[in-house]
């Protein structure tokens, strides 16, 4: 009884015994059916009432951590802090060297989107020179032809190629 007397001040043993008291209850009115009327609703009220006495009580008041698990939990929440923060810092460092990498990658695929149209261009202006070239070395060989051993229609047509050139020339 000494020990009752001295845990009954706290909280947590104060919650306990309006949980012993709201089972004695409920013990004594199914128990007894003489204490308790007949009357199925009457009964569940009572019911209901210490139920509620005992949800109510558990909600106000909160029993108490223990020393040992209130210490854990005040260093888990800083080691979590930090952690989640650490972490948080790391994701975000590694975001940031993803990005570069990545827009670094698109800066060379520019870059080098750039070189092949500078060589295509290159290339496409050889090409057109080497084709001048080749067109000037025909036109060249049709001019110098020697017409005065050809039949009639061969001159012609060699004359018609000629003023052709000619015409092209003259543009």
């Amino acid at each position: 009884m000494h020990c009752y007397i001295e845990f009954s001040k706290y909280p947590k043993w104060q919650t306990r015994e309006l949980e012993t008291s709201v089972k004695k209850q409920k013990k004594t009115i199914d128990a007894s059916p003489g204490t308790a009327t007949n009357d199925p609703a009457d009964a569940s009220s009572v019911r209901t009432d210490a139920t509620s006495i005992r949800t109510d009580a558990l909600e106000h008041e909160k029993i108490p951590d223990g020393v040992k698990k209130d210490k854990r939990g005040k260093a888990d929440d800083v080691a979590s802090k930090l952690s989640l923060e650490t972490v948080w810092a790391a994701k975000q460092e590694k975001d940031e060297i993803k990005e570069a990498a990545r827009n670094a990658r698109y800066a060379q695929q520019l870059e080098l989107r750039k070189e092949e149209i500078a060589l295509k261009k290159k290339e496409d202006a050889r090409n057109d020179r080497e084709d001048a070239r080749r067109q000037f070395e025909l036109d060249e060989r049709i001019m110098l032809i020697d017409t005065s051993g050809m039949t009639d229609v061969q001159k012609q047509f060699y004359q018609a190629k000629q003023n052709k050139i000619l015409v092209r020339g003259l543009e």
